[in-house]
């Protein structure tokens, strides 16, 4: 049988051509080499090398054939070798990472997987795009490794998370709106004003923001139209159908129609999170070096 002994032997004599050398090379005892060699020969019922003076030798024909494969051989094992040992780590095959829109608009999934593909580059990372309490759900039961989602008040059993982007809120309308002709707005101009409010929306409190917002402008709560995901928003609101209070990231929507407006009076921001399951995975790491570490990490139940 041939080991990766006899191979890694081979390939010592064969660069060296010399036995003596290559015994020096490998740390072993020039006896111990030869006898690995002829093992080696032995196995396959050929000479692999001629014997010249004073432990001096080069490859037969057969020989320097043989050489190829083992190297070859060798580093299949090797890579065998690193990708088993990273894969026991977590640094290796597939890895779930989870997110809400605004960390692909934002760009912060961007710069993540940019980070992870450079330090983890055997692992897989399979993206999908999902809301919060899903998101947790999925942490929850082992289905997923990391997600970018909303920051909770309290997170489940074994999940932690910390903070890893902020932004501000600013007005998305239609640019025939009346306010449209406006810069800058301020909270009391959107008196009289339907908000609509996406579904997916609501885990990071957007019916509280309006609200705030309302109170700081001095009128009434609006009233809300109900949709999806902020993508349905936006078009709804570019149709002349209402206006969206959304995360400053929505500006990097290219969508007909639409125009977006910041707020001088309203200092509310939304923050966006990294949650993983404990123990920290790689990618968890990886993603929070990447992207510093504004806040410290909020601990799980």
């Amino acid at each position: 049988m041939i080991d990766s002994r006899q191979l890694r032997c081979l390939i010592a004599v064969a660069e060296e051509a010399h036995f003596g050398r290559a015994a020096l090379r490998l740390g072993l005892a020039q006896s111990a080499l030869s006898g690995q060699i002829r093992r080696l020969e032995d196995n396959l019922g050929a000479c692999l090398f001629e014997r010249g003076r004073r432990a001096a030798v080069r490859l037969t024909p057969f020989g320097a054939i043989f050489l190829e494969e083992a190297r070859a051989t060798l580093d299949r094992m090797d890579r065998a070798e690193r990708i088993g040992r990273a894969a026991a780590r977590g640094e290796a095959g597939p890895a779930r990472l989870h997110y809400v829109f605004s960390a692909a608009l934002s760009g912060i999934l961007t710069e993540a997987l940019k980070g992870v593909a450079g330090r983890l580059p055997l692992l897989h990372v399979n993206c999908v795009p999902m809301e919060t309490p899903e998101q947790l759900a999925a942490l929850s039961d082992a289905r997923a490794d990391a997600g970018f989602l909303r920051p909770q008040d309290d997170y489940p059993p074994g999940v932690s998370a910390r903070i890893v982007h902020s932004e501000r809120m600013i007005i998305a309308m239609s640019a025939a709106h009346r306010l449209a002709r406006q810069e800058r707005l301020r909270c009391a101009d959107l008196a009289g004003e339907t908000f609509i409010i996406p579904q997916a929306a609501r885990s990071m409190g957007l019916p509280r923001f309006v609200q705030s917002l309302a109170q700081a402008g001095g009128f009434a709560t609006p009233p809300f139209i109900d949709c999806s995901d902020f993508l349905t928003a936006a078009c709804i609101a570019a149709s002349g159908g209402g206006v969206v209070l959304a995360p400053r990231s929505l500006t990097n929507m290219n969508i007909g129609g639409l125009c977006f407006r910041p707020l001088d009076d309203f200092e509310a921001g939304v923050d966006l999170a990294l949650a993983w399951r404990e123990p920290r995975p790689p990618i968890a790491a990886v993603i929070l070096d990447v992207l510093g570490q504004p806040s410290p990490d909020r601990p799980h139940g």
